[in-house]
This record gives structure tokens, C-alpha cells and sequence, in this order.
């Protein structure tokens, strides 16, 4: 099975920024024009990484062996849930359940995490999954999620820096991308694809709508062509 069709759905100003402060927008305001789109785009799944989810759950120094260890991925029972998938390298969030907002969590960590700290997770019901010996395998560990549970479709929704790390790596298939009549304007904001001295990728425009308040919202296709 391959991997699944990744989206990245993002919420942004004309200028491409993430971080919401002093934007004329409540949060309850942004999360409801996201959701509202992005229950459109009929994801199995949201993909997120460490850093937007730590402040919202418990988290832990890490624990590393000194050299990775091979072992399989632990999946629990999906128990027809949403999926949320985190990506931690180094094993830093300890959620309390396997349950975010109802939906079933799924942690992608590197083989140099300890396995107590596997255990800990597993112990919680949290599916385990494995990135390779530093967690750099992305591609790899979404192709064995997508065949675990069943999903062909997921959506990615993270910072600057995950979206630019699967850009760099070709894992996004297409953009949904919702900007807000509001140029942010701040030197050295984040970015919502962030992927240092990557090459440009080129986009073919599948649609353009113009929703309530003024957002529009962009649908592009990733262009394979070299």
C-alpha cells in the first residue's frame, strides 16, 4: 500500500505568515473558518508535529539510548476515530490518554528513543510508530500508518518547519490554503512552509473560492515535473 495523499491545509495572510498574534481574529474565529473548510477536504487523519502540540499535553525531558534499536510499530484499535498523527523525534510529549479532541493519537518517533519511554505510551493506548534511527524516514512511516489503519488520505497542518520538511522530501500531493484579508507584516515571522535552501516547487491551480469575510481559499496540485 503506498503512502496516503497528503494535503497540507493552512490558515495564513497575504503574506504567508503563521503566528496569529495581533491579527484582527479570534481563535475561536480562525478555528472556525479552518474547520469549516478543511471537513471539505474529507481528511482520514491531521498530521502535526511536536512543537503545536506541546502545549496542550504533558511533556518529558527525552530519553535516548546512545544507538538506535529496531522494533516494530505498536498501533492500537483506531475504533472508527480520526487519526491524529504527531511527529516527536525525540520522545518529548507524554500525552495523559490516546484521545485529543475524541480523535485517536498516533506517535512517530526515532529508534533512539528508550523503550521506557515507548512503554509509557503504549501504556496510554497512544500508537507507536518508528521514523528510522534518527526519524527522518517520514515517508516510511506513513506508508506503514496508511496500511496499519486503513486510511488513504490525510492532512498535514503543522509550523513552518514540519510543512517545509515534507515539502523538501515531495510528501505533499496538494495545498489547501485559506488567506485571511490581512497583511501581518512582521520581519522574520514564521513562514507556513519553512525548508531553508530547498528548491522551488512549482503548483497547478485547481480552485479558487472566495468565503465569508473576505478569505479566499486556494487549492493547488503539486507539480511532479522536473
Amino acid at each position: 500500500m503506498p503512502r496516503p495523499h497528503i494535503t497540507c491545509h493552512m490558515i495564513t495572510t497575504l503574506d504567508g505568515r503563521l503566528k496569529t498574534e495581533g491579527w484582527p481574529y479570534s481563535e475561536d474565529e480562525l478555528l472556525t473558518i479552518y474547520d469549516a473548510v478543511g471537513t471539505r477536504l474529507e481528511g482520514q487523519g491531521w498530521i502535526i508535529g511536536r512543537a503545536s502540540l506541546e502545549g496542550w499535553v504533558p511533556h518529558v525531558e527525552p530519553m535516548l539510548d546512545p544507538a538506535p534499536t529496531a522494533r516494530p510499530d505498536r498501533l492500537a484499535d483506531l475504533a472508527r476515530r480520526t487519526l491524529g498523527v504527531v511527529f516527536d523525534r525525540k520522545g518529548r510529549l507524554l500525552p495523559d490518554t490516546d484521545e485529543l479532541e475524541g480523535d485517536h493519537l498516533a506517535i512517530v518517533l526515532s529508534e533512539r528513543v528508550a523503550q521506557a519511554h515507548v512503554e509509557r505510551l503504549i501504556d496510554r493506548g497512544i500508537s507507536v510508530v518508528f521514523g528510522g534511527p534518527d526519524g527522518d524516514d517520514i515517508e516510511g512511516a506513513l506508508t506503514r500508518i496508511a496500511e496499519g489503519f486503513a486510511i488513504d488520505r490525510l492532512l498535514l497542518e503543522g509550523g513552518g518547519t514540519l510543512n517545509g520538511t515534507f515539502l523538501a522530501k515531495g510528501l505533499i500531493d496538494a495545498t489547501s490554503t485559506l488567506i485571511l484579508p490581512v497583511i501581518d507584516g512582521n520581519s522574520g515571522a514564521p513562514a507556513i512552509y519553512e525548508q531553508g535552501t530547498g528548491p522551488v516547487q512549482s503548483l497547478e491551480l485547481v480552485q479558487t473560492e472566495t468565503l465569508e469575510h473576505g478569505v479566499v481559499w486556494l487549492r493547488h496540485r503539486v507539480s511532479r515535473e522536473s
